[in-house]
């Protein structure tokens, strides 16, 4: 579960921003707030939306998030600069570095981890632990101005067999290079909880990603069955999914692929992998390796005619509503064996308002005790609905006067509206912050006074 995370001095982030999924005190929807440990002070919300103009920073809050999670998993190779981008309209801050911080809970035990980086090197790391009401240190890490890196170890790597190799670890650790990558690299048992929240359990989707290729799901029965059931609820007109299956052709199917792609394919399938490919007609599919060869796996629709009988189609002719909601139906496909955080950037794109509030009702119903979260932005107005969310679940972006965006949720207000019209209306006016102040259109000289 994740807690807070901290950004500061990158990209439209000036000073300490804090996003926080800790609940607070506000008494409605108790079912949101987890109990995460018994006597643990902090319970962590399960939802939280985002709202914000454009280009006020809630996307780059999301980014922020992402560029964490990427540097932590990918590291960086010898001489390559880390791709942070300090705050530019402060000339003092363009020379400091950025920092991002993480609080997260994960195996019964509270984890703190972050860093300050510059394009060049790891300035400072940290990783603290809180197993019970007492935190450890598990390491600090400082790199200097000529790229020396030394590591102090902390309590959890006293004691250990591989203490002496970790101190190795450590000095090799290159200035542009996390500890906890390279930790990770070497084995480093210690350390692997929480790299394995960031790889298996946060998942951010930007704006262009899908959660998961959709294609690769079609091998899973249960998935298109349960795909199919919220579809028809949903009112698109599709009665049900289907998978057709049929030996690869290569050169039928993906003429323009080169050997080196075909190679690359043909590997992971030796390793018992399904992976997901697009045709030079730029369709999904899943190939899949099976006691007959390969196999092409492909989903399509099927409507009823007027003489109810199923005409099958491409999954790529469906609306672009449609394929938005079938690329974030995992989320709630996989509930149930599920402790993901997902972070979704514009959730409600091209979604209808009331499909959008149908996917929100469904993922609190059938999220409830599963410990997973959903924080997504949007402009979605409607969703602004005390039924819907708790005070604490509702968030705002906004910049100031000096183009650095702050983060606040409506419960730093003392706002008890009579009606969730009211509070809609109250964003909408303005009351709240978070949205755009629009100029005048007669400034633009294209209409006479």
């Amino acid at each position: 579960m994740l807690l807070r995370f901290t950004v500061e001095n990158l990209f439209c982030f000036a000073e300490e921003t804090v996003f926080s999924m800790v609940a607070t005190k506000d008494e409605q929807h108790p079912e949101h707030a987890q109990l995460l440990r018994d006597g643990y002070p902090h319970k962590a919300l399960s939802i939280a939306a985002l709202y914000g103009a454009n280009a006020h920073g809630k996307t780059k809050l999301v980014k922020a998030i992402s560029f964490a999670r990427k540097l932590i998993l990918e590291g960086r190779k010898p001489g390559q600069s880390i791709p942070v981008e300090p705050f530019r309209l402060d000339e003092e801050k363009r020379g400091q570095p950025s920092r991002c911080e993480f609080v997260i809970f994960h195996e019964n035990v509270e984890y703190t981890y972050g860093f300050l980086a510059t394009t060049k090197r790891i300035v400072e790391e940290w990783l603290f632990a809180r197993p019970s009401d007492k935190e450890e240190c598990y390491f600090e890490r400082v790199t200097d101005t000529e790229g020396k890196t030394q590591v102090s170890l902390g309590i959890a790597f006293q004691g250990i067999k591989e203490d002496k190799f970790i101190e190795y670890v450590a000095r090799g650790t290159r200035e542009n290079q996390l500890f906890l990558t390279k930790a990770m690299d070497d084995n480093v048992s210690v350390v692997k909880p929480v790299y394995e929240w960031f790889s298996h359990i946060l998942t951010v989707v930007s704006t262009d990603t899908e959660i998961q290729p959709i294609a690769l799901r079609a091998i899973e029965a249960n998935f298109v069955e349960f795909m199919s059931c919220f579809l028809r609820l949903a009112d698109t007109g599709i009665d049900s999914i289907i998978t057709e299956e049929e030996n690869l052709d290569y050169e039928r199917f993906f003429p323009d692929t080169n050997d080196a792609v075909r190679n690359d394919v043909e590997n992971d399938l030796a390793k018992g992998m399904a992976i997901g490919i697009l045709n030079s007609d730029g369709l999904a599919m899943a190939i899949r390796p099976s006691e007959n060869g390969h196999m092409l796996v492909r989903l399509k629709t099927l409507h009823r005619d007027k003489h109810g009988v199923c005409v099958p189609f491409d999954i790529e002719e469906e609306s672009a509503g449609t394929q938005r909601v079938m690329q974030i139906l995992p989320i709630l496909a996989d509930l149930k064996a599920s402790k993901g955080v997902f972070i979704i950037d514009e959730l409600d794109r091209k979604l209808h308002p009331l499909l959008s509030r149908l996917f929100i009702e469904t993922y609190l119903e059938m999220g409830k005790g599963q410990n997973c979260q959903l924080i997504f932005t949007t402009h979605e107005t409607s969703l602004l609905n005390l039924d819907l969310l708790r005070r604490d679940e509702i968030w705002f972006v906004e910049k100031d006067r000096k183009g650095a965006s702050q983060v606040y949720s409506l419960a730093d207000f003392d706002f008890k509206p009579n009606s969730d019209v009211k509070l809609e209306l109250g964003y909408l006016h303005g009351r709240f912050g978070g949205i755009p102040f629009i100029g005048d259109i007669r400034s633009l000289g294209w209409i006479d006074d």
